[in-house]
């Protein structure tokens, strides 16, 4: 039989895993909104979609986790495999598939930074791996001055 853990480390193990699943869930929300981006530009619709998706995704897969037959899961599988879920989504998408994904990644900061939202855009950016000047398009060229002589 395995020594039950100290305090301490049950706490450390529980903050840990609380910060994988909020760090882990927004990652996987602006990664889920950024694909139904692809479609449409709507925010309320990439917003409740992507909210659906990050919520479904690690029930379906707690729901295959856990133990058949009438036997209990240990305490803390759940939470273990919602963190593994969201993370491993967030690190397939942004770490992952960064060349494919990154040009979605920086459409979504521009909708973000276009409504106003500008600390959330500067968050999709940093995923995106560029900076927000990198990704504003250029600024328009200068008209050419008249001459002051006046000539034609």
């Amino acid at each position: 039989m395995a020594k039950p853990a100290q305090p301490g480390w049950v706490l450390a193990q529980r903050v840990i895993k609380g910060a994988a699943i909020v760090v882990g869930g927004a990652c996987t929300f602006v990664a889920f909104a950024s694909l139904v981006g692809m479609v449409t530009g709507n925010a309320w619709a990439r917003g409740v979609v992507a909210l659906l998706l990050t919520a479904i995704l690690p029930a379906a897969a707690v729901d295959r986790a856990l133990p058949r037959g009438g036997s209990r899961a240990r305490p803390g599988w759940i939470g273990d495999v919602v963190a593994l879920v969201l993370l491993g989504i967030a690190l397939l998408f942004v770490g992952l598939g960064q060349p494919v994904t990154r040009p979605l990644l920086v459409r979504e900061g521009d909708r973000l930074a276009e409504d106003g939202r500008d600390v959330p855009a500067h968050v999709v950016y940093f995923l995106a791996g560029v900076r927000p000047v990198d990704a504003l398009p250029p600024p328009p060229a200068a008209a050419p001055s008249a001459s002051p002589s006046g000539g034609p």
